[in-house]
């Protein structure tokens, strides 16, 4: 418990705490001051100011007294979990710790243990409305019991030094604004004397807040004061001008406006724009666009021009002013390009970076030959559109010289060509195809006929074979008419295309058909295996599962990727049951050319494994084909 000196030092403390803070407005001096008075009064030579840092998680230690170099300022505690700093703060109240070496509910920094800390208590500090700032902490080097009295007297410390913390806060805050304040008007004047432009900025009654010499100028008055005076005081006369109407117009509805107008007397054209302020005012701008409206003139003429010859066709159009380096676009030539109209400013450099790189310096050394010759520009190229799509621009173009033989103006048009060099890329790839699907099916064709003629024994037999295969050849050729040149037909479509061309009594469970769909085959393998799977099917309709009630047809295929690297295999099993087999050699099933296309052919002519037999109760039948590189 505290003695009657005790209680006067602290006392004591408090009032020289009290008086300090009158005179001071520096809030790491008062820190440094309040941790000097409280350590005296406690009996320590250890205290200090923890500052809460929130984007950290950590609190800075921002005053001490009695801590070696390194700490002070820089130094940073953790306010996460098992730190008494943390505990404090987010518990509002004291912690005591009269021996660190016992205190199991805490981690406490290296740093208090370098300076031999063995006990140590805290407060928070709060701004007013209980707001969380900091922690006030006193440490010992020597074993302490510290009490109540202790803590009270901390505690009005800490109440003490919120309100002051705050305050000085919140001075140093307004100092800021102020200073910034200061910065911004320096650096809005020095702009609003660096504009070309006139300017000006009018109360709602008219009376000028802000100008610059170039108004003046603009006004044809360079005399008198303006600040403070009314515009139309000011400027006599120009309330019933059109600008004055203007102005007024402006100022009532809160809307932007623009004027081009001649001052009277001058030869000069300006440019004068009104902006409502969102505080009331309304700021004003002058500037001489003479030469633009001459510029504008000038162009008037080609311009017409472009508007008649857009409504002609889809075509762009674009006029090039030498001298001032002005190039105009029609709408269309925006869209060539991918963008809307008006949607950028034409330049140079905007049509030169979207030329491809293998066209780009052909074609600029095209426009420089055809400005020193003089004869017209005539090239295609290709453009990068502004969405990525590569489109081909057939280019034409003349240039146009004045008495001196310079160039001053160059017009040209572009037309959109990609359809016709598609349409020839595809009719080169269609005419390649084309023939080599022809050189195939004349010879697949061959083949069959040979094949069916061996295995018939009289013409008109040998026209019903030959007219099936042909159908099923030609809806083979159906599927492939429907490809474009890098399709392939999977093998899902072609079982599934010559079963439902087959009139057997095919139901939900006569067949069942399991694989992995869009398993690629090769063009050059399509029309012998579907041949072949042809044979299978008119053989099942004829003597087997498809021409039998209560038989059954199960097909079903694999795909199979060999090793790294190795071929692509296609593994087919047709297997039927549940037939009714004729005894002995009484039936032709599976006999004949059909047989011999699927054990001879298939091996021949695609590299194929097969297998074929007659079981008890129907036909089985294996084949194994390699297939094209991207059929998984």
């Amino acid at each position: 418990m505290a003695d009657r000196a005790d209680m006067m030092r602290r006392q004591r403390a408090l009032a020289e705490f009290g008086d300090f803070v009158l005179d001071h407005d520096d809030l790491d001096e008062i820190l440094l001051e309040g941790c000097r008075l409280i350590a005296e009064a406690l009996r320590t030579d250890l205290a200090k100011v923890v500052e809460i840092e929130r984007h950290r998680a950590t609190g800075f230690i921002r005053a001490g007294i009695g801590w070696n170099d390194g700490i002070v300022g820089r130094e940073r505690v953790s306010l996460r979990e098992r730190s008494s700093e943390a505990f404090a703060i987010a518990r509002a109240e004291p912690v005591i710790t009269n021996d660190i070496k016992k205190e199991t509910r805490f981690h406490f920094p290296a740093f208090l243990q370098d300076h031999g800390v063995v006990a140590l208590i805290n407060v928070p500090i709060f701004l007013p409305g209980r707001r969380p700032w900091g922690v006030l902490q006193v440490d010992s080097r020597v074993p302490r019991k510290f009490d109540r009295e202790d803590i009270d007297f901390l505690k009005n410390y800490s109440m003490v030094l919120g309100p002051v913390i705050d305050r000085l806060l919140v001075m140093r805050e307004k100092h800021e604004e102020t200073r910034q304040l200061t910065l911004r008007n320096d650096r809005l004047r020095r702009v609003i004397e660096g504009m070309e432009e006139g300017f000006g900025l009018l109360a709602p009654d008219f009376t000028i807040l802000e100008h610059n010499r170039k108004l003046d100028f603009a006004q044809g008055d360079q005399s008198g004061e303006t600040v403070g005076k009314s515009f139309w005081e000011r400027y006599p006369g120009s309330r019933d001008t059109d600008i004055g109407r203007m102005l007024v117009r402006a100022m009532e509805e809160r809307i932007p406006l623009t004027l081009e107008h001649r001052p009277m007397g001058s030869e000069r054209w300006l440019e004068a724009r009104a902006f409502p302020i969102a505080d009331g005012s309304l700021a004003l701008l002058w500037r001489d666009v003479t030469a633009r409206r001459e510029a504008r003139l000038r162009l008037s003429k080609s311009e017409e021009w472009l508007r008649s010859a857009i409504m002609v066709g889809k075509v762009g159009l674009w006029a090039w002013d030498i001298p001032d380096n002005r190039i105009v676009w029609s709408e269309e030539h925006y869209l060539m390009y991918g963008y809307q109209p008006g949607e950028i400013e034409p330049s140079h450099i905007t049509w030169y970076e979207q030329i491809v790189d293998e066209d780009r310096e052909r074609v600029v050394a095209e426009i420089r030959a055809a400005r020193e010759s003089g004869e017209d520009y005539a090239t295609q190229y290709r453009v990068v559109r502004n969405d990525g799509t590569v489109r081909w621009l057939d280019a034409t173009g003349r240039f146009f010289y004045d008495d001196e033989g310079t160039a001053v103006r160059m017009v040209g048009a572009l037309v959109d060509v990609t359809e016709q060099h598609e349409m020839n890329d595809r009719l080169g790839l269609l005419v390649a195809e084309l023939q080599h699907r022809t050189r195939n099916l004349i010879g697949v064709v061959q083949a069959m006929a040979l094949r069916t003629q061996r295995s018939s024994e009289t013409i008109e037999q040998f026209s019903r074979k030959f007219r099936d295969r042909l159908e099923a050849l030609a809806r083979v050729q159906g599927l492939l008419s429907r490809l474009g040149t890098e399709d392939r037909i999977s093998f899902d479509e072609l079982i599934e295309t010559e079963l439902a061309a087959m009139n057997g009594e095919k139901t939900d469970t006569t067949v069942r058909l399991d694989g992995p769909r869009g398993i690629r085959l090769r063009s050059s393998t399509v029309q012998t295996l579907a041949l072949a799977l042809h044979e299978l099917a008119t053989n099942a309709v004829k003597y087997g599962a498809l021409g039998q009630a209560g038989a059954r047809l199960a097909i079903t295929w694999s795909f199979e990727k060999q090793g790294d690297g190795g071929r692509p295999w296609l593994h087919i099993e047709w297997r039927e049951s549940g037939v009714r087999m004729p005894a002995g050699d009484n039936g032709p099933h599976g006999s004949g050319e059909g047989r011999e296309l699927i054990e001879q052919a298939l091996p021949y002519q695609l590299g194929a494994r097969t297998h074929f037999e007659l079981g008890k109760d129907g036909a089985y039948c294996t084949i194994s084909l390699p297939v094209s590189d991207a059929a998984g």
